[in-house]
């Protein structure tokens, strides 16, 4: 290779600024790349899912970052390389001021190796970084499946106790309509066995009022038909019985499930 074509310097020269040039676009991207991750991290928080997604494109981040690192590390190589090269061109040369051109050359080559230094500092910045936030992520990760188990165990409980106030809804609700039906029952049975012993009253009583000139035993004898009708009454209403055949079909007594009930004598049974 000729090093003295002013035509192969300019290609050298319009390569090494395309590598420059690279170089901060990578610089660019890995920062772009580190705004990313924190923007994944600050979701994760949110979708515990995304978070898992977000950790592998950190990883992939990371990897990338690597690769422009070692990128950066090949393009301080091939600047060293370049500096022999040119330290050969002066050696080569004949001229002063070729000479001179060459050390101007060299210190360009100095400054992009220091610029090249800094930007693999600056790669190795966003690489700690981006390593941070990938701690924080998987620990977004750890919380988030946390409390995914413990929404979970709530819903379980939440369920559970649905479950049971349904069964307790369902149970009022059967022993509601138990009631409602010896309810009538009872108001049924009652009527068709208070007729007899309210007109024995009623006709004692008025007897009672009207006759005020009775004799004493007879007196005691309406008042004796009123004191026992009354008790009839009583047991009716506060202890019915079925005691006729026409009667069978009445269940005056509510069946509750878990209480314990006694069939009164003549109750109809399904």
């Amino acid at each position: 290779m000729d090093t003295g074509d002013p035509k192969s310097r300019g290609e050298r020269g319009r390569a090494r600024s395309a590598e420059a040039r690279n170089v901060r676009a990578d610089a660019r991207e890995a920062d772009a790349d580190e705004r990313a991750v924190m923007a994944d991290a600050r979701e994760a928080d949110a979708d515990a899912r995304e978070v898992t997604a977000d950790k592998r494109k950190v990883n992939a981040d990371l990897r990338e970052v690597g690769a422009n690192a070692r990128e950066v590390e090949a393009d301080v190589r091939e600047v060293d390389a370049d500096a022999r090269e040119l330290l050969a061109d002066v050696r080569q040369a004949d001229a002063a001021s070729q000479a001179r051109h060459v050390e101007e050359r060299m210190r360009a080559a100095d400054e992009r190796a220091v610029a090249a230094e800094l930007r693999l500092a600056e790669a190795n910045v966003h690489m700690q970084a981006a390593k941070e936030h990938l701690i924080a992520a998987a620990t977004e990760t750890a919380t988030a499946d946390h409390r995914t188990e413990d929404a979970e165990r709530l819903m379980s409980f939440a369920d559970e106790q649905l479950v049971v106030a349904a069964a307790k809804l369902a149970e009022a609700t059967s022993d509601s309509e138990e009631y409602q039906r010896a309810l009538f029952h009872y108001t049924q049975l009652v009527r068709h066995r208070m007729a007899n012993p309210l007109q024995v009253i009623v006709g004692a009583a008025a007897t009672l009022r009207a006759r005020t000139d009775l004799p004493i035993d007879e007196h005691l004898a309406l008042l004796d038909v009123i004191v026992k009708e009354a008790v009839v009454l009583e047991r009716i209403c506060l202890a019915p019985k079925i005691m006729d055949p026409s009667e069978d079909t009445l269940n005056p007594t509510p069946t509750l499930r878990g209480h314990a009930s006694t069939a009164a004598p003549g109750e109809a049974r399904d």
